[in-house]
């Protein structure tokens, strides 16, 4: 029986990055909200999330997207995950600056820790390639086996409005750039030199491998 995260190494070290991260910052009762104040704070941000609730929704959420990892391969996925985490960091400092001091309706004084973007990025790639593997209708509506992570992101996006909507329309921005090959973002990848230190330094520690029956057992 193959492991949660076999062959999914990044993955396993985003979910252990964000869980370490989210407990600190939630038992610390010291969230990581992005704000103008402290800019360099769009470094860390989307390490952590601010809640209980939140940690549990995100921490399913990036489970299931460990299959686009295997599908592309760790340094492809990890290409992935760094474009949209820069690119929603710039993305998020500037609607901070439209909308923080301006006379539109919607006033944006921080962004909502957590890995939002990753998350609502993924979930575009995850509406486009992954099929429905078991339609149903209830009472009338499309219901399928997709439904639950697309009922759980809605949880996430709407947890605390508008700034946790605005974290989530900019992952799901991203997501649609990636997409349709926005200034060739797919053609980007992590420098080889990052990959080799990724692979001889990290991947040992993250490699997760099924434990061959019978080991450890009684001789």
């Amino acid at each position: 029986m193959s492991a949660p995260y076999a062959n999914a190494p990044v993955s396993k070290g985003i979910a252990l990055v964000t869980l370490l991260a989210s407990l600190a910052s939630i038992s610390s009762k010291h969230p990581l909200n992005l704000h103008l104040r402290n800019p360099l704070r769009a470094l860390v941000y989307q390490t952590a999330f601010s809640s209980a609730s939140e940690l549990i929704v995100g921490m399913f959420l990036l489970f299931q997207m460990r299959q686009f990892e295997r599908q592309w391969g760790s340094r492809r996925y990890g290409s992935f995950v760094a474009l949209s985490g820069a690119l929603s960091a710039s993305l998020s400092l500037s609607s901070l600056t439209i909308f923080s001091n301006s006379g539109l309706p919607l006033r944006l004084s921080s962004i909502p820790p957590g890995p939002y973007p990753l998350i609502f990025a993924s979930l575009v790639q995850y509406h486009f390639d992954v099929p429905v593997s078991f339609p149903v209708s209830v009472l009338g509506l499309p219901l399928s086996d997709k439904t639950l992570n697309y009922a759980l992101a809605l949880q996430l996006l709407l947890s605390s409005p508008p700034s946790s909507a605005v974290a989530s329309i900019i992952g799901i921005a991203v997501g649609i750039a990636y997409r349709i090959e926005f200034l060739g973002l797919r053609k980007l990848a992590l420098p080889s030199f990052v990959s080799t230190l990724f692979s001889r330094v990290f991947l040992p520690l993250l490699q997760a491998q099924a434990r061959p029956r019978g080991a450890g057992g009684r001789g």
